[in-house]
């Protein structure tokens, strides 16, 4: 006896009921399968999840990976089951490819306990279970790419609407100014004057930022010269001295001065955002605080404040895209993703530490060289 399975346009056949005994296989191991693709599934797929995210919906998995096996059909029983274990994965920033192989591995670890226990399956039956199994990944897949896709489009609207949000303010406020400048006398002036260079800094601020995230968008080629820490960290001073000046906060920086490979617009905006963050939260005459320094490798920068601390519940969502801690200070709400984007491009890494109810602390380190 023969039975057929058939999937995108492929026909596999199996012969007899032999598949049958490795399913009764799996589900009287079934404890053993899941507690050792627990132990290897960290290391292997790079799976840094606590127990139950790791888990998910694995029992589910493998329970129709058994009924599959028992079924003439062969066809995948349970597709909610799969489809719901792909957006998880998504959910909790799995990548595709470690859903694909955690799946599979599965079947590794079946094959593995069987020659373990001295079982003898038929290659037929082995190759039954993984075609099973990719039906399973495929669904998993298929789910996770379009929550993916609904996702980047719900961003890119947000994205559009907040930014021409924010820009209409600052243009409604600079076309006032430009209105009363045209009335008043000159000695008159300077307070619309004023107003008018704050909304023409807001609107270069929004426009600056919207550029790099569409340059960093994706995987972002490096335009790499060899820059001096000093001058980084001046030219961004040099920026917010105007800001800086107006809420009277003291500024200290401990520069050691040497030489980096970086992208100088990139590198650059992320230490301008982070100092710009720690002039918009530092209360009025405050501290901030920049350093530079270095290894023969590597190159580390933190900007300090006296912002109040970070709320905890806040922690989570730090570096996610139009998410503001207090959405009154203006600003684009891309500058910390634009930091983290930045300096992961340069192959490095950005730490906060948070002390509530006073200060936090942004701490950049990446390699002094780049990859030809």
């Amino acid at each position: 006896m023969q039975t057929q399975s058939q999937h995108d346009g492929v026909k596999l056949k199996w012969r007899g009921a032999a598949h049958v005994r490795l399913a009764d296989f799996i589900a009287a191991h079934k404890d053993q399968v899941i507690e050792r693709w627990q132990e290897h599934a960290p290391e292997r797929l790079h799976l840094m999840l606590d127990r139950s995210a790791l888990l998910d919906h694995l029992p589910h998995f493998i329970d129709d990976v058994i009924e599959a096996l028992r079924s003439k059909a062969g066809g995948w029983p349970h597709i909610e089951s799969a489809e719901g274990h792909g957006r998880q994965r998504l959910e909790v920033g799995v990548d595709a490819g470690s859903l694909i192989r955690e799946m599979h591995l599965v079947g590794e670890t079946v094959a593995d306990l069987a020659k373990e226990k001295g079982e003898d399956f038929a290659v037929d039956d082995l190759l039954r279970m993984t075609y099973i199994i990719g039906l399973g990944a495929a669904a998993s897949v298929s789910a996770y790419a379009a929550l993916r896709d609904k996702q980047l489009a719900d961003q890119a609207a947000q994205h559009f609407s907040f930014i021409a949000h924010e820009i209409r303010n600052p243009l409604h406020s600079a076309r006032l100014a430009a209105q009363v400048l045209a009335r008043v006398p000159e000695a008159e002036r300077v307070p619309h004057l004023e107003r008018l260079d704050r909304a023409l800094a807001q609107l270069e601020e929004l426009v600056d930022d919207s550029l790099i995230e569409a340059r960093l968008f994706g995987e972002p080629r490096l335009n790499v010269e060899c820059l001096r820490s000093i001058e980084l960290v001046e030219s961004a001073h040099d920026d917010l001295a105007g800001q800086i000046a107006d809420k009277g906060l003291l500024l200290s920086n401990r520069v050691e001065d040497f030489t980096l490979e970086a992208d100088r617009t990139l590198l650059g905006s992320a230490l301008i955002n982070l100092m710009r963050n720690a002039v918009k939260f530092t209360r009025n005459g405050g501290r901030i605080a920049v350093t530079a320094k270095h290894t023969d490798s590597r190159a580390v920068f933190t900007v300090r404040d006296e912002c109040g601390g970070i709320p905890e519940d806040f922690m989570p969502k730090l570096f996610k895209p139009f998410v503001q801690a207090d959405s009154g200070k203006g600003g684009s709400g891309l500058g910390l993703m634009i930091v983290k984007q930045a300096v992961e491009a340069h192959g490095g890494t950005i730490d906060v530490e948070n002390e509530p109810g006073k200060s936090c602390c942004f701490t950049v380190e990446l390699p002094r060289t780049q990859p030809v």
